[in-house]
């Protein structure tokens, strides 16, 4: 099976059952597999053969569908990039994956063999006659190169085969449950793999997708409204501004469920949301684009482990190893290795002995050395505790990033935190608040969620957390907000900062038993492994803004 016959086995059955939702209107099965088709011939007219790489920039239009879908079907490899890349990046892109066709602006699609604008694009799609070809497309044949956000370099294209992408999807919504009933409110980039992997498993299972565009916001609760959107994949921003505009109106929408991966909201934002959500469950999830999906939480069990991931999906196994290797037993921290039906076949043109994340097992399989810090708990829930980039090394013990900015996202009124590593051995910790508390408050708060080691030294308060393209924290440009002196929120923490030698606690610091403790600990790097009880052992980093 290839990817694209997920949408073929709902077409026939769901002809006159809405598809697709968006600003320009509504398309039915029918209608969406008669654009596929017409796409699928206008690919073919512009020379694309199987194997040639289709990029495309142009955010979430129906066009993307159409082309996805036809790309996939006729043998050829789509690319999808995110609409805010810049020229530049985009051309990276273009270049590495030698792209036949790019549907990107000029400056990029120079540098492919053919270059499209999105809306020349759809027109001509529209009048081009409808081609029913189909490539003899091998389940290990390339579907996609999705390239990751090259956060240690320039990016990478992972390479997706057709029996991975598909094994994921039927996996993941084996979890989740996404029917012919359901109506997917999609206001993720459709370039992003979990904005994506919605469309796969709304099309093939015959329910409805509601792409969103950015903008909207206000009005967003009257889309979930008015379209009975009964499922919601949610980035942390997306969670704060429902629970703030549902409790203020508290409109009769449909939603049984929210799912989240990546950053994780904070458990509080969540509570909120449930709340003013009544009816609705939430399922926590753990994944990235090597593999797609690794763990989903049974809703069930999030009020009981709010901090798990959940367990493998079907297909999956998860292990926790250390430095050298070894396999770690329950609750002891290390690096999460993932093996099974989801793992996709590695990094474009980039020999598996320079792969370094992904190992070829004994049995001809890849294993995935995923770089993130998790344990499993003695039921086998994972925990993520953090990426390895995240992992800081203070006063002799290693700790997460990640689990500092949990902890700071419990507190009420907090929405939003981005912890930075301190520049040497002793230098300071430091935490970014995206809140209306007082940074003394806030310390005040996180001195019972942080045991001394993890409290940060400084702590400063800005409007509001930078996010990557996919909406994803951005620390470094946080950091620069923090490190900005003309910053109207570094106004906020100066303030702060010569008031702590001021405070009793500076004195009574030698006194805490803590500190001269640390020597006596040589273990605790080692302990590490084994989380606190009053830690959260999630991510947790406020995000995303993709908009209806």
């Amino acid at each position: 099976m290839q990817v694209s016959d997920l949408f073929e086995r709902s077409r026939a059955p769901r002809a006159a059952h809405p598809a697709l939702i968006d600003s320009e209107g509504t398309l039915s099965y029918a209608e969406l597999g008669t654009a596929v088709d017409r796409a699928a011939g206008w690919l073919r007219t512009r020379g694309i053969t199987p194997g040639e790489r289709v990029v495309y920039t142009g955010g979430n239009h129906r066009a993307f569908l159409a082309l996805f879908y036809a790309t996939l079907r006729i043998g050829a490899v789509f690319v999808p990039v995110h609409p805010g890349l810049t020229d530049v990046q985009v051309c990276h892109v273009v270049d590495d994956c030698s792209a036949a066709l790019a549907i990107a602006s000029p400056g990029a699609g120079e540098r492919a063999g053919d270059t499209v604008t999105v809306q020349q694009a759809w027109e001509e799609i529209q009048s081009t006659s409808a081609d029913g070809f189909t490539a003899d497309v091998s389940a290990d044949n390339v579907a996609m190169l999705i390239y990751t956000s090259g956060t240690t370099g320039r990016p990478k294209g992972v390479v997706c085969p057709h029996r991975p992408m598909v094994a994921a999807a039927e996996s993941i919504n084996s979890r989740l449950g996404y029917g012919p009933d359901d109506v997917v409110l999609c206001r993720l980039p459709l370039s992003f793999d979990y904005g994506l992997y919605q469309a796969l498993m709304c099309h093939m299972t015959g329910g409805t997708l509601v792409l969103a565009e950015r903008g909207g916001d206000v009005s967003l609760l009257r889309v979930i409204e008015r379209h009975g959107v009964t499922i919601v994949p949610l980035m942390p921003a997306l969670a704060q501004m429902l629970t703030l505009l549902q409790s203020k109106q508290r409109r009769p929408v449909a939603v049984r469920l929210f799912t989240n991966t990546g950053a994780r909201p904070g458990r509080s934002v969540m509570a909120q949301l449930l709340e003013v959500f009544p009816g609705s469950a939430f399922a926590s999830m753990y994944g990235m684009t090597e593999c797609k999906r690794v763990s989903i939480l049974d809703p069930a069990e999030y009020a009981a482990h709010p901090d798990s991931v959940g367990r493998p999906i079907p297909g999956d196994q998860v292990r926790i190893v250390d430095g050298e290797g070894v396999e770690l037993g329950p609750r002891r921290t290390g690096e999460i290795v993932v093996w099974g039906s989801t793992v996709m076949a590695g990094y474009w043109r980039t020999p598996m002995e320079a792969q370094q994340r992904y190992v070829r097992r004994a049995d001809g399989s890849l294993e995935l050395h995923t770089g993130d810090q998790g344990f499993l708990d003695e039921d086998g829930r994972l925990y993520f505790v953090g990426r390895d980039d995240d992992m800081v090394k203070r006063n002799g013990i290693r700790l997460s990033l990640t689990e500092i900015e949990d902890a700071a996202e419990q507190i009420p009124g907090v929405t939003a935190a981005v912890a930075f590593a301190p520049d040497s051995e002793g230098g300071h910790l430091q935490l970014a608040v995206q809140s209306p508390l007082a940074p003394e408050e806030v310390r005040t708060q996180l001195a019972s969620h942080l045991d001394r080691n993890r409290m940060p030294d400084v702590i400063t308060r800005i409007e509001a957390v930078p996010l990557t393209g996919n909406g994803k924290p951005d620390r470094k440009a946080a950091w620069l907000l923090v490190r900005a002196p003309d910053a109207p929120s570094a106004a906020d923490a100066q303030p702060e900062q010569p008031e702590q030698p001021e405070q009793p606690e500076q004195p009574e610091q030698p006194e805490q038993p803590e500190q001269p403790e640390q020597p006596e600990q040589p273990e605790q790097p080692e302990e590490q492994n084994t989380p606190t009880a009053p830690t959260t052992q999630t991510r947790t980093s406020a995000h995303d803004s993709v908009a209806v």
